[in-house]
């Protein structure tokens, strides 16, 4: 389903600039924007799916307002954006809640990327964190997140096996392959399936089978 999304952020200029990239994303049919936490809030957008959600604003700011927005648009994702780019502030947006975090100085495909992962249900956080959450601690830097489909979709990948073939051996549409293999590279930190195979290879998560892909 075509997404909503909603911009918070004080800075026109920022949201402007914001805006142009993710209406560049195939999945978003609309964009709203707000200039504060007050705003957004006034304008009870149920509707929402997806907020991108600036740290630092006057008044109330992203990471104190994150729990208000919740209440206003229940159906959203919240990603929090900032122009911080120390691991506490990360560490501090997934301690509160968030489901992603952004530096603004990421670059579009970062940016278009974090989105998909947002609106597939998936963490979309710089650094891997998770682990113990109870106990409000971080994985090891270098360590990947990944969930059990993920891991399913990551030992096909290494046996050469395209998408479609992927898809059909888990009983997936092609799509949903496509979003947990964007998943994939972001937790692995590569941009190419042969770039994945060797660092998952290096990192013990797979060890690559040349088979037949038809």
């Amino acid at each position: 389903m075509p997404a909503r999304l909603l911009l918070v952020d004080d800075h026109t200029l920022f949201r402007t600039g914001l805006r142009l990239i993710v209406e560049d994303h195939p999945e978003v049919a609309a964009i709203a924007e707000a200039g504060s936490v007050a705003d957004a809030c006034a304008q009870s957008r149920a509707d929402i799916d997806l907020v991108l959600l600036d740290i630092q604003m006057p008044g109330m700011s992203g990471l104190d307002g994150l729990r208000l927005l919740r209440q206003h648009c229940p159906r959203a994702r919240i990603v929090l954006v900032s122009a911080s780019v120390a691991p506490d502030a990360v560490h501090e947006a997934w301690l509160r809640g968030a489901d992603g975090f952004l530096f603004k100085s990421a670059s579009g495909d970062d940016i278009l990327n974090a989105i998909t992962l947002a609106l597939a249900g998936q963490p979309c956080f710089p650094v891997p964190l998770g682990g113990a959450a109870s106990a409000g601690t971080a994985r090891p830097a270098g360590t990947p997140t990944l969930t059990a489909r993920q891991l399913d979709v990551l030992e096909l990948l290494c046996t050469g096996k395209p998408n479609k073939v992927i898809a059909r051996d888990l009983g997936l549409s092609e799509n949903t392959v496509r979003v947990h293999v964007a998943a994939i590279f972001a937790q692995l930190g590569v941009n190419s399936r042969s770039a994945a195979l060797l660092t998952a290879q290096r990192m013990g998560l797979c060890t690559p089978q040349f088979h037949d892909a038809t």
